[in-house]
């Protein structure tokens, strides 16, 4: 999507440029850059790649109209409303767009010719992995797809040595880690938390942070470390063991799923090329 909004904002700058002035826009050591200079840059820098896109986009919605193709009007409407609940609110959306030539319309449109190439490349060349086919896949990432150890920490961040070392003092002395925190770290979420930053997957963290906490037992902390721009010392509270991946049944329609989103983006170029040798493509200048 972002290169087909770069085009359209190309062209809906240029398409002003006939009766637009010659306005500078920037001044480097008083030598002016013009409105124009910068629209003429951008146009050859992008206006090739453009064009491609939007052959291909024809060719393949043309093969799609022939193979009888349709597109899922619900999936569609799911699609623009994750785009949309980005933003604010609808105002700051629509106007995000406008900001760039385009409407909401024109997204629908966008996302309905995108689901529609996607399901051509899908006929086109019989993507639809097996039940074996996934399970094949499955096999061979399931250490990948299960839920790792995790533990859920405290953490007192402060931005000096000295800070940590006196604060390390205080909770062998004693003191109440969650207290401590939200006195002392500078970080204004981990005071409101009392440094609670729930639980941390294994492989998330540092290496060298993570050895040192999943080494720990569950009320025992770490010593001053180096974190970012200053010191943090980290409590376990508790450890929860990880999980092996299963294959159900929502897991075995997310893999598939995966599978031909991948299978499509390797084979969309092939189709595309395929329809090109097979067209009549004039670049009129």
């Amino acid at each position: 999507m972002k290169n087909t909004i770069i085009f359209s904002m190309l062209m809906a700058l240029t398409g002003g440029l006939v009766s637009a002035e010659d306005r500078v826009i920037a001044l480097v050591n008083g030598d002016k850059i013009a409105f124009e200079d910068v629209t003429k840059k951008l146009w050859w820098q992008y206006s090739a790649q453009g064009l491609s896109e939007m052959i291909d986009e024809k060719l393949l919605l043309e093969e799609a109209g022939r193979l009888k193709v349709k597109y899922d009007a619900r999936e569609a409407e799911k699609r623009f409303e994750a785009l949309s609940s980005g933003y604010k609110d609808k105002k700051e959306f629509e106007n995000n767009l406008r900001a760039v030539g385009w409407t909401p319309g024109d997204v629908k449109g966008l996302i309905k010719r995108q689901l529609l190439i996607k399901n051509t490349v899908i006929a086109a060349r019989d993507i639809n992995p097996s039940d074996a086919e996934v399970t094949a896949f499955f096999e061979q990432n399931k250490d990948k797809l299960g839920k790792a150890d995790s533990a859920r920490l405290r953490q007192l961040f402060v931005t000096s040595k000295a800070e940590a070392d006196d604060a390390y003092l205080a909770l062998s002395a004693g003191a109440d880690f969650a207290k401590l925190s939200s006195l002392k770290s500078t970080d204004e979420n981990l005071r409101k938390k009392e440094g609670d930053i729930g639980y941390i997957s294994r492989g998330l963290l540092l290496p060298e942070i993570e050895k040192t906490v999943f080494s720990l037992k569950p009320g025992e902390y770490t010593k001053p470390m180096p974190t970012g721009n200053g010191f943090s010392i980290f409590k376990l509270e508790s450890l929860k063991p990880g999980e092996p991946a299963r294959l159900d049944t929502a897991l075995k329609a997310e893999l598939k799923a995966g599978m031909i989103n991948q299978a499509v983006s390797q084979k969309l170029p092939e189709l595309a090329a395929e329809l090109r040798r097979k067209a009549k493509i004039e670049i009129v200048k």
